[in-house]
């Protein structure tokens, strides 16, 4: 196959300022020997997330044969963004042609240092007394407050499944392909009783997609010690939530919900976290995937998952909470999707949903008492 673009770099690297901001250029290069109308698209790797990274500029433009174009990268790291080093790449497609001609661009590395702190003030002692003074009065009424608080990482008041897949994090997952009763758009709700082992990097529960050319994911997942739940269309339209260290090993009911104006997160039952979004699920055309990315590949859960279902209607905490007793009726109002992976045997993950769009297990493995 002929070279179809060359994409180089200003530098290997790029080091946010002491606010987290910076920028960085890519160059592309047309080497089809033709005009091109061409894509760009960044893609992170590792723990770095998506919302670092902005394109300045259009990401569609026009090449001239053999011609060149610049493409501005804003990065902005969050506060609180652990000291290390990142990655990213420039991925471009010829909109015409995305599948053959296309080209992936070096991975460049995202230093983050920790910023100087300042040396810490003398701490006035009459506080201090003050503080433990009050302490002590407090300290019998939240011991009795903590001793009524669900157990963490047991589900809370729900039932955790008896039977459900081991996922390995590295090839395993459930293969649901593309049915036509998964397509809609706009609200959901989805939910999964998830024992995870590992938290960096990206671990998918439930996502259909991800595709470049349109850009189109949804997403239900763990991602850089984080579960998140969202859209993405060359953006992130999502919420998160810091997941805590005691989720990992134990098993965790979360669901995340879109009611037409945010996204919203459930730990156990309760909501955790909520972000203002305009965007709700898109129309992505690609397949579906429990454990993965949609057909695989890539994204790999790293533990045991059961009870996945998807609704396109928005659930009410209450309904959350119940849902984690039981399993919902066939016609539940906006059920398209109930997978309650307790087959215990076989290769088929059967869908108790109207659509019963029923999942090929590639290599997850049965988990029975």
């Amino acid at each position: 196959m002929p070279r179809s673009f060359a994409i180089t770099t200003s530098s290997p690297s790029v080091q946010p300022d002491g606010s987290g901001q910076g920028e960085f250029t890519f160059t592309v290069s047309n080497g089809l020997g033709r005009p091109a109308r061409v894509r760009a698209v960044l893609e992170p790797e590792g723990q770095l997330q998506r919302g670092w990274l902005a394109l300045t500029g259009e990401p569609e433009r026009e090449l001239a044969p053999d011609g060149t174009q610049s493409y501005g990268v804003r990065v902005s790291t969050p506060p609180g963004t652990p000291e290390g080093t990142y990655a990213f790449r420039l991925i471009v497609v010829n909109v015409a042609n995305p599948d053959e001609e296309f080209a992936i661009g070096p991975s460049v590395a995202l230093q983050v240092q920790r910023p100087t702190i300042a040396p810490p003030r003398k701490f006035p002692m009459w506080l201090v007394l003050l503080a433990a003074g009050v302490l002590l009065i407090s300290a019998g009424a939240v011991g009795a407050g903590l001793l009524l608080r669900d157990e963490p990482g047991t589900g809370g008041s729900g039932s955790a499944p008896t039977v459900s897949l081991g996922f390995n994090g590295q090839s395993s997952f459930v293969d649901l392909g593309e049915p036509a009763e998964l397509e809609f758009t706009g609200t959901v709700t989805v939910e999964a009783w998830i024992r995870p082992r590992t938290t960096g990097g990206f671990h998918n529960i439930l996502a259909q997609g991800y595709t470049v050319t349109p850009p189109g994911e949804f997403f239900f997942r763990i991602f850089a010690g984080q579960y998140q739940v969202g859209s993405w269309d060359g953006m992130n339209h999502a919420v998160s939530f810091p997941m805590p260290r005691e989720d990992a090993g134990q098993w965790v009911h979360l669901a995340g919900v879109y009611d037409g104006s945010r996204w919203i997160l459930y730990r156990n039952g309760n909501e955790v976290a909520s972000n203002p979004e305009r965007v709700g699920v898109i129309d992505v055309k690609a397949p579906w995937a429990i454990g993965a990315r949609g057909g695989g590949q890539e994204r790999f859960f790293d533990g045991d998952i059961g009870a996945v279902r998807l609704w396109r209607v928005a659930r009410g905490p209450e309904q959350i909470r119940e849902d984690m007793r039981g399993e919902p009726k066939r016609d539940a109002e906006g059920l398209l999707g109930s997978w309650s992976l307790s087959e215990g045997r076989g290769t088929i993950a059967g869908d108790r949903g109207p659509g019963q769009s029923h999942g090929v297990l590639r290599g997850a493995t049965w988990n029975t008492p």
